[in-house]
């Protein structure tokens, strides 16, 4: 199980950075819950994991990529990540992300939790 929940989060981790909202929802289960940041209301189905992630390619293209190794513990992992999201002429970085993730029996996503602390954000022109 552990190879199949590592091949998803590369996945994820790839189609972020595509923008391939197809490629996102199909790693999550059809009932799969989705919360981020942890506090936001839960994206439940594919229909509102894809408005979420619709959402965040409309704000501008992102650089996802693994902080660390994750650690995979049964059917659930800790993903921690850091991602530069390009939003006009600002990069805005979020340095630390922690997903806490479960996974179905197939390796989809049943269950995502993001947690990061907003006072660690930081924003600097593109070219500064």
């Amino acid at each position: 199980m552990a190879d199949e929940i590592r091949t998803t989060i590369d996945s994820y981790v790839k189609h972020s950075c595509a923008g391939d909202i197809d490629g996102l929802v199909a790693l999550f289960t059809e009932d799969a819950q989705q919360e981020d940041p942890v506090g936001q209301p839960v994206n439940v189905g594919h229909d509102a994991i894809r408005a979420f992630f619709d959402n965040v390619k409309a704000v501008g293209p992102m650089e996802l990529s693994l902080a660390r190794e994750p650690i995979i513990i049964g059917n659930e992992a800790m993903v921690f990540l850091s991602v530069v999201s390009h939003v006009g002429d600002q990069d805005v970085r979020v340095p630390f992300i922690a997903d806490h993730m479960t996974f179905a029996d197939d390796g989809r996503i049943a269950s995502l939790r993001a947690f990061f602390d907003p006072a660690t954000i930081t924003m600097k022109p593109v070219n500064g």
